[in-house]
């Protein structure tokens, strides 16, 4: 398809992405007196992660109602030992220090907050994942089920109308360099229209990429596109092998719902598709059914840090050995338990009821794709390595490492999104807004250009093809020769049959880079966990089921090398106060993806 510019749209600072941290950024950046665009790919109100319906959240912030024992020290030590050496030490010092601060902000601007229910503190306060303090802060859900409460219409209103401009219904294709910097944008606007964003910086917010796998809570925008447009710009990628999965009630009256908490607790029966009880053919010596549950009742994502991976392991590989049910599901009976009779579990991050209560008496589960760990390699101040471009939300890496505390994500998107608008916002003040020259344009149209090619390809294949590749392959349960069938299915799909997919106009082409975006976040991922040949935290390798701290306390970082991307080994900073940064130790060269 040939690239036909309709119109220009200036700006001091871009923000792509209207979700938390994108919301956080547009304010940050309006508040430094930025003319600002903020691009969403639906509406505002109701785009990314943020406003996706889910049974609760939790914000992560030391202030005081967590008990006489935490403190944002103790907040820093929790996100460092969950990280497990793949968190940038600054960074997390940084979410431990500011996530009060912006989390008073927001209640100043009317976020809603459960009240403690003794009335002893302001709020109520639980445990959320591979946290050690009982700081979570619960969020009631808002009228239209968003995990996130009235958050993002309390920063919505914060937008001045004067400095701020919406653009909704527009999906960004790419970023525009020049130069070596990032000075902007092309997207295509709800009427299939071409727009060029001229910009004097450009803070990418576009979240993650849950639509990679067959089932995810992520909303259909979520393809990854942040990642990809970053790598061609020029930016780094890392940690992208961390990926959170969650075993998901897919049937029942908890329907699409996650399943932890107080339902593991209880010990129930897992039983596979012939009615088999199948957790116990996958315990080690020592280690008993009601051990494996009642860790797994500590935290919503898979991790294997403790025993609670048997759970999920013997999930996964009864439905590839296909002992799962017709639907490729599982089962967790809870017909033999009594409730009077369990371990109560701690309390999590919304008001725990006065007595428990149990579903029914059978739901079925399978893994759910949830959130990156990983992404775009930012400093403190959300700055990549490319000028002008700047990171926040769920498309970085460094405040979260190999697992990350339950409700971690939101405070990073506060926190890094309030920074990266105000590092955005000095950035294009003293910068300005460069005359775009022909060859910001060259690469973009190149990239549209290759697609359309007229022949009859079903893009909605392509995407179930890659779908099932990714839960054979990638969820959970990972091993070289499967990794390597995955990477061996990626070039045919990418670079033959998407290629070969129709476009009639520009929101057909949209649709098609959406799945290239897809195809380069798996490629990326795939060839991270290949290349660590070790298990840590959200990331299990069963060939390889040990932690090995002595090669692999390390990132893999992906680098844009005239198009190929280009695999390095760094440490990440683990102590906040060094003035490293996270270096390069050594360079292979890996297989291009694409």
């Amino acid at each position: 398809m040939k690239l036909t510019l309709d119109r220009t749209i200036d700006s001091d600072l871009l923000v792509i992405g209207g979700g938390i941290a994108g919301l956080r950024a547009a304010v940050a950046g309006a508040r430094c007196g930025a003319r600002t665009v903020l691009v969403i790919k639906g509406t505002l109100g109701k785009s990314g992660s943020s406003d996706a319906a889910a049974i609760g959240i939790s914000w992560q912030a030391a202030d005081g109602c967590g008990g006489p024992d935490d403190s944002p020290e103790v907040h820093y030590q929790d996100v460092m030992h969950a990280a497990q050496g793949m968190a940038d030490a600054r960074l997390a010092r940084i979410i431990a220090s500011e996530a009060v601060e912006r989390f008073h902000e927001l209640e100043s601007w009317g976020l809603k907050m459960h009240r403690d229910p003794a009335g002893r503190k302001p709020h109520f306060g639980g445990y959320a994942c591979f946290g050690s303090q009982p700081r979570a802060h619960g969020v009631p859900a808002a009228a239209n089920g968003s995990h996130t409460g009235n958050m993002t219409g309390c920063l919505r209103q914060q937008l001045p109308p004067d400095l701020v401009s919406v653009h909704e219904s527009t999906a960004i294709i790419d970023l525009l360099v020049q130069g070596g910097a990032c000075v902007g944008a092309l997207g295509v606007d709800r009427d299939g229209a071409f727009v060029v964003y001229r910009a004097g910086a450009v803070v990418l917010a576009a979240g993650g990429a849950g639509q990679i796998f067959p089932i995810t809570q992520s909303p259909p925008a979520m393809t990854g596109d942040g990642y990809a447009m970053a790598f061609r710009a020029g930016a780094e990628l890392t940690n992208m092998e961390f990926m959170q999965y969650m075993i998901l009630a897919v049937r029942g009256p908890s329907l699409r719902q996650e399943l932890g908490g107080s339902f593991w607790a209880v010990n129930p029966v897992l039983r596979n598709g012939l009615g088999e009880e199948s957790l116990s053919r996958y315990l080690p010596p020592g280690v008993t059914a009601a051990e494996a549950m009642w860790a797994r009742s500590l935290h919503s994502p898979f991790s294997c840090h403790d025993v609670s991976r048997w759970v999920d392991i013997a999930i996964h590989s009864e439905i590839r050995e296909g002992r799962g049910t017709p639907s490729a599901h599982m089962v967790v009976d809870f017909s033999e338990v009594d409730p009077k009779r369990s371990r109560r579990p701690r309390p999590m991050f919304w008001p725990p009821p006065a007595e428990m209560s149990l579903p029914v008496r059978q739901i079925s589960v399978a893994h759910s794709g949830h959130a990156v760990n990983g992404g775009i390699r930012v400093d403190e101040w959300g700055r990549t390595r490319v000028p002008g471009l700047l990171a926040a939300g769920e498309v970085i890496a460094g405040p979260h490492g190999a697992d990350r505390l339950g409700g971690g994500m939101v405070s990073a998107c506060n926190v890094f999104g309030a920074r990266a608008g105000r590092s955005g916002a000095e950035h294009a003040k003293a910068a300005g807004r460069p005359a775009l020259q022909p060859e910001a344009l060259e690469k973009p149209a190149a990239r549209v250009a290759a697609f359309g090619r007229g022949k009859e390809a079903d893009l909605a294949a392509i995407r179930r093809a890659l779908r099932e590749t990714t839960r054979r392959h990638l969820v959970v349960i990972r091993n070289a020769d499967g990794l390597r069938e995955l990477l061996s299915s990626l070039n045919p799909l990418q670079f033959e049959a998407l290629a070969d997919v129709p476009v009639r106009d520009a929101r057909d082409l949209v649709r098609v880079l959406e799945t290239d975006s897809m195809l380069f976040t798996v490629a990326v991922m795939a060839r991270a966990a290949l290349l660590r040949t070790e298990s840590r935290g959200s990331h299990y390798r069963e060939d390889y089921p040990e932690k090995d701290n002595v090669r692999w306390q390390t990132s893999i970082l992906w680098h844009n090398r005239n198009g190929e991307p280009v695999a390095s080994f760094g440490r990440y900073r683990q102590d906040p106060a060094a003035t490293v940064q996270m270096g390069e130790l050594r360079e292979t060269i890996t297989q291009g993806i694409g």
